[in-house]
């Protein structure tokens, strides 16, 4: 991009800013960022000296352009702006028909269940012209979570209720009416505009964007004591993921809430994941009799989650760029769309088939069953059982070293050799977190350093999976426009642009591994992680 011209009161105002706040404010590194484009600096130097992605980057630079000096006022959010943009579309296709909205505020002086009561409320305001900041205060719910349910009613419409009984009326319905998503790409998941893209991992986006202290508060805990034995500790593990998988597989919200789906398909993962550990503690038999269904459940949900990850993140990339560069991005987001309904609908046949049920009521009475299934304990000798207490830092400590094996290749391992020690590192978190009943007090902390480079591993893989498809995508684009007349065609720059993006994020991942490396393998790491186990 060519620098950027500044005004000499800019210019001054701009180094104002610098002079008079900390280095780690907000406002000074956007008023650093904005003098090195004025100075002529390149868009990948000046995002890594800020620490943000290119395309952030670039979106404060066209912030700055758009409002000058406004952006660095008290209270100044691009969220506003990007509100106008919403109320600007709704203006042109109205949210609600009269007669819809006229349906839905006769059923907010019903007696409602409370989460669709808020999810009428959100509707109806939106429609009243009412800003997503009130609606959330009232409603209660974040700025990010009230957006998501208007984008989920652009998409559905009033079926979005109909599991409820509640049914659009027939003379609202228009043949030709289109419900597409029409400001997707005007409004970001995120609460701001600005906040940093978000982990791709499968297992740990979130789009509420709670932290991560808050989110390990809330986990669920086996409930294990030291005493308990091998196979009955296994059982619990078992027995609380799979509760998890019934609860989120009957919630109302399967096929509104994309984090519906992702709970669901972390819970089948676990339990997989908890087979492997307690191999020795069930049969063979057992186990081969629930390692089938357990992965089909897990590829019917990772069918549709996979998707929503993809186009979760296109819509936060397109949302900083101008109209007819956001517009390139939507017959790709359309396309995903449409399979992601599609697996969607595969999804509800698999969780209504004959199979699922009788795995369900299977597994189900084989964890409520104490002894079932199970081998013989082990023994240090002849009536001396080991009890999880022993046995659970050994099997920790088999995972650790799983990972560590790694370390021999890493100069010169392929994306998927990454990808099989992202996998390793996956299976040494959920090890721990089943074991953290009997764990040290800073055994979270330790899991989350193993999870931050999970998660890193995981951005690489999703950079990788991500460039195939678009790549896929855009070399068929041209041949997807011939039937279009020339002035209507797309412009595949804005694509090749995200993949470009997306492409030089996957490099310097690759490329920094190293140091997190070094940083996992440190003596501090491992004296922390030993001290772990030794207080188990």
């Amino acid at each position: 991009a060519p620098a950027m011209e500044l005004s000499r009161e800019h210019r001054s105002a701009l180094e104002e800013i610098l002079q008079t706040t900390d280095s780690d404010d907000e406002r000074h590194r956007n008023a650093y960022l904005l003098l090195e484009y004025a100075r002529g600096g390149e868009t990948h130097e000046i995002a890594s000296n800020v620490g943000l992605s290119e395309s952030r980057t670039r979106f404060f630079r066209r912030l700055f352009e758009r409002v000058g000096m406004e952006m660095f006022e008290d209270g100044f959010s691009p969220r506003k702006l990007r509100s106008d943009k919403a109320q600007t579309t709704a203006s042109v296709q109205p949210l609600l028909t009269a007669q819809e909205l006229e349906t839905l505020r006769d059923l907010l002086e019903q007696d409602l269940p409370d989460d669709l009561r808020t999810r009428i409320t959100i509707i109806v305001s939106y429609a009243e012209g009412r800003d997503t900041r009130s609606i959330a205060e009232d409603v209660g719910l974040s700025a990010s979570r009230t957006r998501y349910w208007r984008k989920a009613f652009e998409r559905e419409g009033m079926t979005m209720f109909s599991m409820h009984g509640v049914t659009s009326p027939a003379s609202s319905i228009h043949p030709d009416q289109d419900r597409a998503p029409v400001s997707v790409l005007q409004d970001a998941s995120g609460s701001d505009a600005e906040q940093a893209v978000p982990d791709m991992d499968a297992e740990s986006d979130e789009p509420k964007r709670t932290s991560r202290a808050a989110t390990a508060a809330k986990k669920k805990s086996p409930g294990l004591q030291i005493s308990d034995s091998f196979t009955e500790a296994g059982r619990k593990v078992l027995r609380l993921h799979f509760n998890e998988m019934l609860e989120q597989g009957q919630s109302s919200d399967l096929g509104s809430d994309p984090e519906v789906v992702h709970r669901m398909r972390v819970a089948t993962r676990r339990m997989r994941s908890a087979f492997e550990v307690f191999h020795d503690a069930f049969t063979d038999k057992t186990r081969k009799k629930y390692r089938k269904p357990l992965r089909n459940t897990g590829r019917a949900l990772g069918a549709v989650r996979d998707l929503d990850v993809l186009m979760m993140h296109m819509h936060e990339y397109a949302v900083a760029l101008p109209d007819e560069q956001a517009a390139a991005f939507q017959p790709l987001i359309n396309e995903w769309e449409k399979e992601r309904g599609r697996n969607f609908e595969a999804l509800l046949a698999y969780l209504h088939s004959e199979e699922y049920n009788s795995f369900c009521e299977e597994f189900g009475d084989f964890i409520d069953t104490e002894g079932k299934g199970g081998t013989e304990e082990p023994f240090v000798i002849e009536g001396v059982p080991k009890r999880i207490g022993e046995i659970a830092p050994v099997l920790i400590m088999e995972r650790y070293t799983d990972v560590l094996a790694f370390g021999a290749e890493l100069e010169t391992a392929t994306l998927d050799r990454l990808h099989m020690l992202r996998i390793q590192f996956k299976k040494l978190r959920y090890t721990m977190e089943y074991f953290t009943d009997l764990l040290g007090p800073h055994a979270r902390k330790t899991i989350r350093q193993v999870t931050d480079v999970q998660d890193y591993l995981g951005l690489l893989q999703d950079d990788q999976t991500a460039g195939e498809i678009v790549t896929a995508f855009i070399q068929e684009l041209d041949l997807r426009q011939t039937t279009l007349p020339l002035g209507q065609r797309l412009n595949s720059a804005p694509l090749l642009t995200y993949l470009a993006e997306r492409q030089s994020r996957k490099h310097s991942l690759l490329t920094s591994f190293g140091e997190i490396w070094a940083q996992f393998t440190s003596k501090d790491f491992r004296k922390r992680f030993l001290r772990v186990l030794l207080q188990a």
